[in-house]
């Protein structure tokens, strides 16, 4: 194995994933997977002679060498799941389609039949739990063997997708997934990691990417099932960072516009967040809109007393009073205080 990442060319190295080979560029992005059990170099390298150096997951297929079934799942908003770029329909059995999701979502983490048994049908006898899950899994299997395969493989239906070892269910590793939730976590890691050496337009760039990718919160459908609550909760936070750091991003570039749209997509996660009302007033009078800023400050005003019955921080009262006192002395002057054209 030594010897195969060796000889790779400059710029990518390999990673054992446990049972798949990752072959992945320098910047952390995954170009393709191969059986741990023997890749051939010619392939690795064919490889990275066809990567097309950073596509991202909209319109990106899975990477499947060697004739392997290639999956796409979405996570964001509501679940999708594509088969060789193409949309699969999961049917209507919703055990089957909540063990789909646990299993795509945690590919390492095989899951054990009494685990599901006791999650799924709670209120079942053992005996009955355990038909209703070998049901649910011959109906999934049975499903994802409709999942069309690449080109000319020949394998598609032939494909065990889901496998039993030992009491406990994983994907089989014959099959590559590729996942929304992994282009997302690449993007924000990349642009955390350009923003450390100073390479701020490079990491606006990684983050505007990410936040492309975040089309609604974490698997939608399943707000209330624990296992999703934790990764919902990393993703929304993750989120809300990038946005904040592009919207100050913008603001230092004089994109205000982009800046109060970025603020606002804050304030929709998270009303009390004071950094974002903060920013919104600054914006507004860059943009010659005192009144709306002073608004703003009222509208903070009145959610942290709601919430939680503090005041706004003194850094945005301070700004409330510079401003205040521009709009006085404006208004002294005989000016409109920024009720004219674009002001509210």
């Amino acid at each position: 194995m030594q010897g195969l990442s060796l000889e790779l060319p400059a710029g990518y190295y390999l990673e054992r994933d446990p049972d798949v080979l990752i072959l992945r560029r320098l910047d952390g992005s995954m170009v393709g997977a191969f059986s741990a059990r023997g890749a051939a170099l010619e392939a690795v390298r064919r490889a990275v002679e066809e990567s097309d150096h950073g596509g991202s997951f909209q319109g990106r297929e899975a990477s499947a060498p060697s004739g392997r079934p290639a999956m796409q799942a979405r996570f964001f908003g509501h679940f999708e799941l594509l088969c060789d770029g193409e949309p699969f329909h999961l049917g209507r059995n919703g055990k089957a389609l909540a063990i789909l999701k646990y299993l795509l979502a945690q590919p390492s983490r095989p899951v054990s039949q009494d685990h599901l048994m006791g999650w799924l049908w709670p209120d079942s006898n053992l005996k009955k739990a355990r038909w209703s899950l070998n049901s649910a899994i011959h109906g999934l299997r049975k499903l994802l063997g409709r999942c069309p395969s690449p080109s000319g493989s020949g394998v598609g239906g032939s494909v065990n997708y889901i496998v039993l070892e030992e009491g406990y269910y994983r994907l089989s590793p014959e099959v590559r997934v590729a996942t929304d939730i992994e282009d997302f976590d690449e993007r924000y890691e990349r642009g955390r990691r350009l923003e450390r050496i100073g390479r701020a337009e490079e990491a606006a760039r990684a983050y505007e990417e990410a936040v492309a990718l975040y089309r609604g919160d974490y698997l939608l459908e399943d707000l209330y099932e624990d296992w999703t609550m934790v990764e919902r909760e990393r993703l929304s936070n993750a989120h809300v960072e990038m946005l904040d750091r592009l919207a100050v991003y913008y603001m230092e570039r004089g994109q205000l516009r982009d800046s109060v749209r970025a603020c606002y997509e804050v304030l929709e996660k998270d009303r009390c967040h004071e950094d974002s009302h903060r920013l919104l007033m600054s914006c507004y009078v860059g943009l010659g809109q005192r009144g709306r800023a002073l608004r703003q400050y009222r509208l903070c005003e009145r959610i942290l007393s709601q919430e939680y019955g503090t005041t706004p921080s003194p850094e945005i009262q301070d700004l409330y009073r510079s401003i205040l006192g521009d709009e006085g002395g404006m208004r002294s002057r005989g000016g409109n205080g920024g009720s004219g054209p674009g002001a509210p």
